[in-house]
C-alpha cells in the first residue's frame, strides 16, 4: 500500500466560525472543511512530511483529498508536474509581435525608464516585420497573430503604424488566421478618426495610463519642449480620447501609483465613474499600478515606491469601491488565482519584441538596450552579445532556479518577472514572495466564502 502525504503545495486558512478552507496551488483545488475537526486537518495538510495510509479519514474525505492534490503518494514528483507543465506553456502561447514604433516620446515622465531617441521604424521595415510574424506564426501550435503598437508613444509614428498594419492583417488574411492588436499610449497623439482608426487597425484593446487627476498628472507627465502647445493638460487630451474609445475598444486604465499622488487613487475612479467609462459599450477596466524601478535607469525610484503592504491595502479601497468586473489586477486577473497554464511573451517561444532601432528583444522592458538584443530585423544586423542573451531566454527555467524550486507559490507564480532573475533583481523577487503572502489567504477566503482570521502566511509556509 503507497504511503500518502500532504502535497507541499497545499495552503489553508481558517475562518472565524471555526471553518477552513483548503487550496492546492498545483492543481487549482479549492475545498471547504466542516465539522469539529476542520482545524486539525487544515493543519496536518501544511505538513508535507507526515505519513498516512489513507484511513485516518471517511472514504469519502480521502477521495476528494487525494483527488484534489492535498494527499499525494511517494511516487508523484510535483516539481516535475510544474514543470512539464512551464515548457508546455511556453511552446503553446499563440505569437505574439510587439512592435516598438518609435522610441520618441511627447512626455517628459520623470520615472520613465526608457531612452528617448530618434530611432523609428519606416516603411521600409514594414516587409521585414511580414516576414518576422511570418516565422512566428509557422512556429506557433496556436495560429493566431496578435501585435502590441509600443513604443515610446507609438502614435508619434502613425504613418508607420498604418502601413505595418495593413501589411500584417493582408498577411494573415491569405493564410486564413485570426489578427488582432493592442496598443499602449500616453493618449495624446491620437488621429480625429479615433474610432476609423481602431477599426481599420483592428486594435481590441488599448491602455491609456493615468497618474492621478489633473493637478498630479499635468505635472507628471508634462509636455517635453516642442511638442506642446503653452498650457496643453496631457491629461484632457487623455481623457477626451477615453471618452471616445470606450464605445469601440476595450480600455485599461493604468492608474500610475507612488507615494505622492495615491490620494488621488478614489477620487479617480470616482471621476471615472461619472465620465461613464465603466458603462461604456466596451466597458473600461482599472488597472491600478505600483510605480518602481523598472530598470537600472530608474533606479533612483525605490526611494518613491510605495511599499506592497501600503500598495495592497490601496488595491483593497478600490477592490472595495469598484463593482465585480471592473477591476483587474496583473497577479490575479480573473479575480482569482489559478496555477498557470500560460507565460508572458517574454518567455514564449513564438513572440518577439522589436525595436525601433531594428533589433529583435524577448522583454518590452529592455528595448533600446542593445546589449540585451536577442537578435534582429531579417536584413539587420544583432548585436555581439545576442546569442548568448537568446540562450538565457531559451534556457530559463524557474523549477531549476533554487529559490523558486522549493517555493510553494511557484505553480501560481513560475518565478514572476523573468527580467528580474536575469539582472538578479533581488529586491524585486523577495518582493513577488510577499505578495503572495499577503493576499493569497484573501484570496482562498473570498473564494470559499470565509471570514478569515489570519492575514498573511508566514515565510515558513511559502519554503517547504
Amino acid at each position: 500500500m503507497n504511503t500518502l502525504h500532504p502535497s507541499r503545495y497545499n495552503f489553508t486558512v481558517t475562518g472565524t466560525d471555526g471553518g477552513a478552507a483548503a487550496f492546492n496551488t498545483l492543481t487549482g483545488a479549492l475545498i471547504r472543511l466542516e465539522g469539529a475537526d476542520a482545524a486539525l486537518l487544515s493543519q496536518a495538510l501544511l505538513d508535507p512530511s507526515l505519513k498516512l495510509s489513507g484511513d485516518e479519514f471517511p472514504p469519502e474525505l480521502a477521495q476528494l483529498l487525494q483527488r484534489g492534490g492535498f494527499l499525494i503518494d511517494s511516487i508523484t514528483d510535483e516539481l516535475g508536474v510544474v514543470r512539464e507543465r512551464y515548457w508546455r506553456a511556453r511552446g503553446e502561447t499563440p505569437a505574439v509581435l510587439t512592435v516598438t514604433a518609435t522610441m520618441n516620446c511627447n512626455l517628459a515622465c520623470y520615472y520613465c525608464y526608457e531612452e528617448r531617441t530618434g530611432w523609428r521604424l519606416t516603411v521600409s521595415e514594414v516587409q521585414p516585420l511580414v516576414e518576422l510574424a511570418s516565422r512566428l506564426v509557422e512556429s506557433s501550435k496556436a495560429r493566431t497573430l496578435h501585435v502590441d503598437w509600443y513604443g515610446g508613444e507609438p502614435l508619434l509614428n502613425p504613418g508607420f503604424i498604418e502601413a505595418a498594419s495593413r501589411a500584417l492583417q493582408t498577411y494573415c488574411r491569405g493564410k486564413e488566421i485570426p489578427y488582432v492588436a493592442s496598443i499602449i499610449s500616453n493618449g495624446t497623439q491620437w488621429p480625429e478618426d479615433v474610432e476609423d482608426f481602431v477599426i481599420r487597425n483592428r486594435i481590441r484593446q488599448v491602455q491609456i495610463s493615468f497618474d492621478g487627476l489633473r493637478v498630479h498628472h499635468n505635472r507628471r507627465r508634462r509636455y517635453r519642449k516642442g511638442y506642446g502647445e503653452k498650457g496643453a493638460s496631457s491629461f484632457d487630451q487623455a481623457v477626451a480620447l477615453v471618452d471616445r474609445l470606450v464605445n469601440c475598444a476595450r480600455v485599461d486604465l493604468r492608474f500610475n501609483m507612488d507615494r505622492k499622488n495615491s490620494g488621488d487613487l478614489l477620487p479617480f475612479i470616482a471621476f471615472a465613474r461619472e465620465r461613464g467609462w465603466f458603462q461604456g459599450r466596451l466597458p473600461a477596466v482599472f488597472q491600478p499600478a505600483r510605480l518602481a524601478a523598472y530598470s537600472d535607469r530608474s533606479g533612483f525610484m525605490r526611494s518613491y515606491e510605495l511599499s506592497i503592504e501600503e500598495f495592497d491595502a490601496l488595491r483593497a479601497q478600490a477592490r472595495k469601491d469598484l463593482a465585480a468586473g471592473q477591476m483587474e489586477e496583473s497577479e490575479v486577473p480573473d479575480g482569482f488565482v489559478y496555477p498557470k497554464t500560460s507565460v508572458c511573451a517574454a518567455l514564449a517561444h513564438s513572440s518577439v519584441v522589436v525595436g525601433a532601432d531594428r533589433l529583435t528583444y524577448r522583454c518590452g522592458l529592455q528595448v533600446g538596450e542593445t546589449s540585451r538584443a536577442v537578435g534582429a530585423l531579417p536584413g539587420s544586423s544583432p548585436s555581439e552579445e545576442s546569442s548568448q542573451q537568446e540562450a538565457w531566454w531559451a534556457s530559463f527555467d524557474p523549477t531549476r532556479v533554487p529559490s523558486c524550486s522549493k517555493c510553494s507559490f511557484l505553480p501560481i507564480c513560475w518565478g514572476g518577472c523573468p527580467k528580474k532573475h536575469l539582472e538578479a533583481d533581488q529586491h524585486a523577487l523577495k518582493e513577488q514572495g510577499r505578495y503572495w503572502r499577503n493576499n493569497l489567504p484573501r484570496l482562498i477566503s473570498r473564494a470559499a466564502g470565509l471570514s478569515a482570521q489570519s492575514t498573511a502566511f508566514a515565510e515558513t509556509l511559502q519554503f517547504r
